[in-house]
């Protein structure tokens, strides 16, 4: 009993060394802005990105099979929801591996979804303007430095967190 008390102590110092000396540790977290003045969205991390500006052109909004699926799903929004599909054109050059990663799949291959991955609503849509050939100034973060999501897009006045529609309480 008292070897096993030892090694379990043992163990519990371990862990406190690793854990003040980073080790093993998930990191931190790399903010993003939300576009809406409160907190920014947490992302995973530590992380840090490049800012590139750039224009987001909507290319289609539609009803899909699976944006209209997530009406069924337990805990989900309790509203169809819209497959909207961009493209992001730069005003500057990007890194190669940030403009490959944009083409990879052509042309309006670009997906907005909310922050939580539910596709948007009618009135979400409606409350930003989201059209098809809309244009939004945007701005594309690229990773320099971490383990987050390599690229991120964010466009101006469009609050990807904001889950009104869902009669849910914004998460941050």
């Amino acid at each position: 009993m008292r070897t096993m008390s030892v090694l379990f102590l043992l163990l519990l110092l371990i862990a406190a060394i690793a854990d003040a000396a980073g080790i093993g540790s998930m990191g931190g977290n790399a903010s993003v802005s939300n576009n809406s003045g409160d907190a920014p969205v947490m992302v995973g991390g530590p992380c840090e990105y490049d800012l590139y500006n750039g224009t987001a052109t909507i290319c289609s909004v539609m009803q899909t099979s699976e944006s209209a699926g997530q009406t069924g799903v337990a805990g989900g929004p309790g509203y169809a929801g819209y497959e909207v599909r961009y493209e992001f054109t730069p005003a500057e050059d990007l890194p190669v591996w940030v403009f490959d990663y944009l083409n990879r799949s052509g042309n309006c291959s670009l997906l907005l979804q909310l922050c939580n991955s539910w596709y948007p609503g009618p009135e979400f849509l409606e409350k930003y303007n989201i059209t098809e050939g809309a244009v939004f100034n945007a701005t594309l973060r690229a990773i320099r430095a971490g383990t987050c999501t390599p690229v991120l897009i964010e466009l101006d006045g469009v609050d990807r967190c904001d889950y009104f529609e869902s009669g849910s309480p914004r998460t941050s």
